[in-house]
């Protein structure tokens, strides 16, 4: 079965979901702002920004995690009080890193063969990332599972999901960096979504769901009827 999704639907779900809780969403992003721009400030201490590259990598993974809630529709985890319950552990934080270095440099050998496989392998393991966020699965597994779930149909909706969202990214930098605070939440919601029906589509969520059928009780007059019958087999023995 092929797989399908719908680009332009899911583009627009993100959109009426990031309007509907705008300031929320807003200030997540701004908070991804103020700390790259921080960082990017020259003359700073090498200590201040460490903290702030770590402080910027530990918020992306919230942000991925409120997307994921996005996708699953939990609308009432919106909330600033929820992002405590959301920090990554050092744990998931080393596993995120490790995740990210190792995608990195099988991309960086793709790309020292041939500049073609280091693009299809970076398309292939975009979404080993997300994948280890929300099951924790271990570097390895999140690595093959992002590498089997993009394969086959789902690779060039992979391509052009990914083309989008860096497209977002690029159009929230080119508006004086402002447009960030719309475009980023958006295309994580909207990556979000992918990730979402192509883990559905890889465990077989896409097969028919046969509704069980309700069986009526058998009238009264019925039952009444066989009920002699039971009463003759019984006495045949007797006779």
């Amino acid at each position: 079965m092929e797989f399908t999704f719908s680009v332009r639907g899911a583009l627009k779900e993100s959109w009426e979901l990031f309007k509907k809780h705008f300031w929320f969403f807003v200030a997540l992003a701004a908070v991804v702002v103020v700390l790259n721009f921080l960082g990017s400030l020259e003359h700073i201490p090498f200590v201040v920004a460490f903290i702030l590259t770590v402080a910027t990598f530990v918020w992306s993974i919230v942000f991925i995690k409120f997307s994921l809630l996005a996708a699953d529709g939990k609308e009432d985890m919106f909330s600033f009080s929820k992002i405590q319950s959301l920090l990554p552990d050092w744990k998931q934080a080393l596993g995120v890193l490790g995740v990210g270095i190792l995608a990195a440099l099988l991309t960086i050998g793709g790309f020292i063969l041939l500049i073609i496989p280091g693009i299809w392998i970076a398309f292939r393991l975009s979404l080993s990332n997300i994948h280890f966020i929300d099951k924790g699965e271990g570097i390895r597994k999140s690595l093959r599972a992002s590498w089997d779930m993009t394969k086959g149909s789902v690779f060039w909706t992979t391509v052009l999901v990914a083309i989008i969202v860096g497209l977002l990214y690029i159009v929230g930098f080119v508006l004086f960096g402002i447009g960030i605070l719309v475009t980023y939440p958006v295309a994580l919601i909207l990556w979000a979504k992918f990730y979402r029906a192509v883990s559905a589509f890889h465990s077989g969520g896409h097969s028919v769901v046969v509704q069980p059928v309700e069986i009526s009780p058998a009238p009264a007059h019925v039952e009444e009827q066989k009920e002699p019958e039971h009463h003759h087999e019984a006495e045949t023995p007797n006779q």
